[in-house]
């Protein structure tokens, strides 16, 4: 059963953090252009307050007071904020002030006492002044502006200029989305490639057009994933094709013996068939063993981590355990084989590895025949050898297959016992191949099969294939 996952949209997830850095981003541009505005609005308007006490500083000290009210009044309109007065001409004894015009909003003390800019609460608001003194003269003009007014017309300004931006963000979500969408076309044009796959028939992802760098590892990594699930099925519908084939001609022959048995009429013959039932299911048990064996033994294992066997000693162990058989086809099983040589795996691999190799070797020896095992510990190599009819090197690579044979058909194997040796030598990252072995009485050679073993270090990650 599938487990369940949580599913989520990329697409929405993408256009929601683009948004919100955009509108953090925003916001901090907005921050720092309201602040800009209103510092630019502030010494525009201070501008305004120097340009202004100027003016009616330079009307006082020419002897007309009386068109400063006039002035203000005419000219007030091109303000967008007003701006309040008062006028003052020192005493003679030069004690205190007289005030000569005021604005409305003034009252008839003096705003503020020193020159320059002041800023503090007037009348229960806060105001800014700007005072200035003739220099030779006695006239001093004080000119002011209420804070708050001045407050909400620089943050007008800066609104207006923020209205783009603020208008502007939906428009950009709008792209934003849009956007994401044609980028994530690729990821949906490989979805829908993936679930276009036939199991019956694997093929590469195929997609029209050029793939995103980003895209492109998904797309490899798929690929080498759909080649060796098509591998294995391929092998798996061999295997269960030859499986079958192989199966079905000893189980014939078993009824065959069954059907003469059971129809004999002399004890010789029934005695015969039996023994024939008997050598059919021993064959069969062969068989069933090897094909449960080359089911346990998965193509894509991997190493053990640091484990290693000595082969020496499993060697003394797997030959000791197949002497009998050899003794009952009076063949001579020898072994050379001294120290120690530590080999990178698992130790049942190397175990099924060493018994195939000597079993495949006595099986297709003929009766008197020799089978001779070597250990090499500096070349880090094993080697059967027999003197048996060998194999033609024509043949030599389709024995490695499943169910193949050599020339001699009624030999006891059922094709499959170097086939598990080349699995298990790929598993272990070791080669395998052929060399002449023992020779015959006849002088011709028989057949060597060599396992060279790399160096611990040189096999540490790899993987079967």
């Amino acid at each position: 059963m599938i487990e369940a996952r949580q599913v989520y949209s990329l697409r929405r997830r993408l256009v929601a953090l683009l948004i919100a850095v955009v509108a953090v981003l925003w916001s901090l541009s907005a921050v720092v252009a309201f602040r800009t505005a209103h510092g630019e609005a502030d010494e525009l308007f201070d501008a305004q307050l120097v340009q202004v006490a100027e003016t009616l500083l330079a009307i006082v000290a020419a002897g007309e007071p009386g068109h400063v009210a006039h002035e203000m009044a005419e000219h007030q309109h091109d303000y967008q904020l007003p701006v309040a007065f008062q006028a003052w001409q020192r005493e003679e004894t030069g004690e205190g002030w007289r005030l000569l015009v005021r604005s409305a909003e003034m009252m008839d003390v003096p705003a503020t006492r020193a020159p320059g800019f002041d800023e503090h609460e007037y009348q229960g608001e806060l105001w800014r002044f700007y005072t200035v003194d003739h220099d030779h003269s006695r006239y001093r003009v004080i000119v002011g502006q209420n804070h708050g007014a001045r407050y909400r017309l620089a943050g007008e300004i800066a609104l207006h200029l923020l209205a783009p931006i603020l208008i502007g963000l939906p428009l950009i979500a709008i792209g934003i989305w849009i956007v994401v969408g044609r980028a994530l076309r690729p990821v949906d044009a490989v979805a829908a490639a993936v679930g276009g796959l036939s199991a019956s028939h694997l093929t590469p992802v195929q997609i029209n057009g050029p793939v995103p760098a980003e895209v492109a590892p998904l797309v490899r990594s798929l690929d080498a994933l759909v080649l060796r699930l098509g591998e294995a099925l391929d092998n798996e519908r061999r295997f269960t094709a030859d499986a079958a084939h192989e199966l079905r001609t000893p189980l014939a022959a078993l009824k065959i013996q069954a059907q003469v048995a059971r129809r004999a009429v002399e004890g010789d013959v029934r005695e015969h068939a039996l023994e024939q039932v008997l050598s059919g299911v021993d064959r069969m048990t062969h068989l069933v063993e090897q094909l449960l064996t080359l089911a346990r033994l998965d193509p894509d294992a991997s190493l053990p981590e640091g484990a290693t066997v000595d082969l020496v000693d499993l060697s003394r162990s797997v030959c000791s355990t197949l002497v009998p058989h050899a003794l009952r086809r009076e063949q001579s099983l020898s072994l050379d084989a001294q120290g120690a040589l530590l080999v990178l795996g698992n130790r049942w691999w190397l175990e099924v590895l060493l018994r195939n190799l000597v079993d495949n070797a006595l099986r297709y020896t003929p009766e008197g025949g020799a089978v001779h095992v070597t250990v090499d510990v500096e070349g880090r190599r094993l080697k059967v050898s027999d003197d048996g009819p060998g194999i033609e090197p024509a043949l030599r690579d389709k024995m490695l297959t499943r169910f193949a044979r050599g020339s001699d058909e009624d030999a006891e194997g059922c094709g499959l016992g170097l086939s598990i040796v080349a699995r298990i030598v790929r598993i272990l990252g070791a080669r395998l191949h052929f060399e002449p072995g023992l020779v015959r009485q006849d002088g011709r050679e028989g057949l060597a099969m060599v396992v060279d073993f790399p160096a611990t270090g040189e096999v540490s990650g790899k993987h079967g294939g």
